[in-house]
């Protein structure tokens, strides 16, 4: 089974991401001589670090592959928790440190521009914590950790294609709405009836769109891309492009990976056997397991002792 899913890796990289980068990243030479992607090139929306590209892309991608899978046994009422989530609080942390690298990286230089996506990825993602954390206190009772951490990551995938192209109080605005809008999306996948167990669907490709045509709105060209969205000025040309360039990557990732996965799934199968997964997946492909819950306890004065 881990060779089918490389296998799915290495088609769906090809197929799938290497031309939705291309069409997002790749600049046309000055001289002519390299033609770029239509997208960035011809359409020229804005993607300054992988909204349409990564999230979105990743998003659809796991739509469509958790619609081939189907459900994992007992979902939803065996729908599991965060084994630990003060490792999941250190790893949001880390992600958020990284992410500065991911955005501002983006620059290509330790610039003013580099500068202004630093700020407004920092700024973003505080925002989105704290709505996702407001709505679950309004519709549960209470916050939580991992919604602090979700409303991070939501917020991040939100303001990567438009951390060049706004300010600081667009970025705000971005991570609000989409901390917000995130935290009820990943209840779609119990409405729909889809088995997404770690809210890609919910977070990367919710959190994508919005980033992505949010830009239409916010963008001032007083920021990096300089561009200018239809709360400063700007036409609806540029909300017209950000929904085209959307739709286009929506409907190819989705339709590719589908077939890819489907593919695969006819000629030599996807899913792991029931019993396999109801055992546990780690036991059934790697014959070892995370956590050794059911051991007989370590006699600590034996000598055999590890």
């Amino acid at each position: 089974m881990p060779r089918t899913w490389m296998t799915f890796a290495a088609l769906w990289a090809t197929l799938v991401y290497f031309p939705v980068a291309h069409w997002v990243f790749a600049f046309d030479s000055g001289d002519g001589a390299v033609i770029g992607g239509w997208i960035v090139n011809d359409l020229a929306a804005v993607d300054f670090a992988g909204g349409l590209a990564v999230h979105m892309n990743a998003g659809v991608a796991a739509l469509a592959l958790a619609l081939v899978l189907g459900r994992s046994a007992g979902w939803p009422t065996g729908h599991a928790k965060p084994h630990s989530p003060p490792l999941v609080l250190v790893e949001a942390g880390l992600l958020w440190a990284g992410w500065f690298g991911f955005n501002a990286g983006s620059a290509l230089t330790a610039g003013h521009s580099a500068g202004v996506v630093f700020l407004n990825t920092a700024v973003a993602a505080s925002a989105g914590l704290l709505a996702w954390t407001l709505v679950e206190r309004i519709r549960l009772g209470s916050a939580s950790s991992m919604g602090a951490a979700s409303g991070l990551i939501s917020a991040l995938v939100a303001i990567t294609p438009a951390c060049g192209a706004v300010s600081p109080l667009g970025a705000l605005a971005i991570g609000l709405i989409a901390g917000a809008v995130c935290s009820l999306a990943i209840e779609l996948k119990f409405r729909l009836g889809y088995d997404d167990s770690l809210d890609v669907v919910g977070v990367h490709l919710i959190g994508g769109i919005i980033g992505t045509l949010l830009i239409g709105f916010f963008a001032t060209d007083q920021a990096p891309n300089g561009v200018n969205g239809l709360f400063y000025g700007g036409s609806i040309g540029l909300l017209g492009v950000q929904t085209l360039a959307t739709v286009a990557v929506l409907v190819y990732s989705f339709a590719v990976t589908w077939m890819i996965a489907k593919g695969i799934d006819l000629a030599v199968g996807l899913r792991i056997q029931e019993e396999d997964e109801l055992r546990g997946i780690d036991m059934a492909a790697h014959s070892e397991a995370a956590y050794l819950m059911d051991e007989e306890p370590v006699d600590l004065g034996s000598p055999n002792r590890v």
